[in-house]
């Protein structure tokens, strides 16, 4: 008997910590129920909170075209990329000495400067910063302008930067040695090695031109988008050749005048001058 009232103690003793284990088992799956129901409600929410953000969030759009479809620059004649070069502003400021004086206490608007060959227009905005607003410079083709008297505008004084490339030079240095061109003066900025070409010694035996050479070589810059995308950044500052103004004043007389006026300028501190070719190649002997 004894024996019987242990055991049976024993199996209920059993039964409970049984119904104990399957009790916490169950209290066990009811959290882990609880705790998936309440992520799953929290996934939901944010979920629905992140796409109601998103709605509510204006669309960004795009500022202005990408580089890549903008279009080129087009003109109404050939040209070659190459050549699309503005002149910076200290190249005019070498030369505002001389631009004064044969402006000779004229107001601004009454002294007209004619530039040929159209880039982007900047050479306008330089001149009018130095105090000089009145500038021809007009998208058009200048050789044919050239050949009609009735458009052909009227100026004071002929400065420009020409294209280097093709016979560009050559025609300009024809059309300012010409009988049409009269005894107008011209500024011409063009590379070092224009002086020893056969078609400029030839045109300019008669004339007296002399240069003004600067110590610090000319920076040109391109306008963006006129030169064809490159892998390099070559093309975004240019001075592939040294180069130097080209200057003739119309007759011997203003020549001289502005020979001397320059002397004593500013301008003498930052470039050379040079009478003659001669003078040129002593320069470049100082300068070795």
């Amino acid at each position: 008997m004894g024996k019987n009232k242990r055991s049976k103690r024993k199996q209920r003793a059993r039964g409970s910590q049984g119904h104990d284990v399957k009790a916490a088992a169950t209290e066990g799956n009811k959290e882990e129920s609880s705790a998936t129901s309440i992520g799953e409600k929290r996934k939901h929410i944010v979920t629905e909170s992140c796409a109601t953000s998103a709605a509510k969030r204006p669309r960004q759009e795009t500022e202005g075209p990408s580089q890549s479809t903008q279009e080129e620059p087009s003109f109404p004649y050939p040209t070659d990329p190459d050549d699309h070069c503005e002149s910076p502003i200290d190249s005019y400021q070498d030369v505002l000495p001389l631009l004064r004086l044969l402006r000779n206490n004229r107001q601004p608007d009454a002294f007209t400067i004619y530039d040929p060959y159209y880039c982007d227009g900047a050479v306008k905005d330089n001149f009018a910063k130095l105090g000089f607003p009145n500038v021809y410079n007009q998208k058009e083709d200048c050789y044919s302008i050239w050949t009609d008297a009735h458009k052909y505008p009227k100026f004071d004084v002929f400065v420009t930067n020409p294209p280097y490339s093709g016979d560009h030079i050559e025609k300009l240095m024809k059309h300012v040695t010409s009988k049409e061109f009269g005894n107008r003066p011209w500024f011409l900025l063009m590379p070092n090695w224009v002086h020893k070409k056969d078609y400029f010694v030839n045109l300019t035996k008669t004339l007296n031109v002399f240069y003004i050479v600067p110590r610090k070589r000319y920076v040109y810059k391109p306008p963006q988008n006129f030169r064809e995308s490159k892998k390099s950044d070559v093309h975004k500052k240019s001075s592939p050749f040294v180069s130097m103004w080209y200057i003739y004043g119309g007759n011997e007389a203003m020549n001289n005048k502005l020979i001397q006026h320059f002397l004593r300028s500013e301008s003498a501190n930052s470039c050379d001058l040079a009478r003659s070719k001669s003078a040129l190649r002593d320069l470049r002997r100082k300068k070795r």
